[in-house]
């Protein structure tokens, strides 16, 4: 039986953030994950990133492990953007995990009904399982191009994405002489 290294080469792909630390994230080209080391390595950097402040907000308000959770991704889309976009966005990964803070407390707060929001299910003031999640709509995009990234291998340009969309897609030609077949 071939191994799935051998057979399709390898199945890990770094993620360098060659223009600030110089760190390397290893993440599973299939799961689109990183992986044990390098979602160790991605919290490490958030926390060392993030600002004394806002992280003893978010401590307040969130489990570590929910803060881990979010950090992990937010990380890895702020790596992406400062080391491989053409040209590098700056993303601060507080700000964006205080956005999502801010729509969690908008949406739990004020939730009504048997089917309140997080804070209700739980019963308590503190979040314990980010189950109302929104991911900011402005890194939406640069997350979506890390997955494209992670799942090719390489960086893809609006070109690239295009052929590559192209080669994933399925096209169906029913033939001139196809009638759909209609009920009454």
């Amino acid at each position: 039986m071939e191994d799935f290294a051998d057979r399709y080469g390898s199945r890990f792909v770094k993620l360098v953030d060659s223009r600030s630390t110089g760190k390397e994230f290893e993440f599973d080209q299939v799961l689109l994950m990183p992986t044990a080391a390098g979602y160790r390595a991605l919290v490490e950097q958030a926390q060392m990133e993030i600002k004394p402040r806002v992280m003893r907000y978010l401590s307040r308000r969130w489990s570590q492990g929910a803060i881990e959770n979010l950090s992990f991704f937010a990380m890895a889309v702020a790596i992406y953007a400062r080391s491989i976009c053409d040209p590098p966005l700056i993303i601060d990964v507080g700000k964006v995990l205080l956005r999502t803070v801010t729509f969690c407390n908008r949406r739990c707060a004020y939730r009504k009904g048997f089917r309140g929001g997080c804070r209700l299910a739980m019963n308590s003031a503190e979040h314990h399982l980010p189950k109302c999640i929104k991911i900011p709509r402005d890194i939406a995009v640069i997350l979506s191009s890390l997955k494209r990234y992670i799942a090719t291998g390489k960086a893809t340009s609006s070109a690239d994405a295009a052929s590559l969309h192209e080669a994933m897609s399925v096209k169906v030609d029913p033939g001139a002489d196809f009638v759909p077949a209609t009920s009454c």
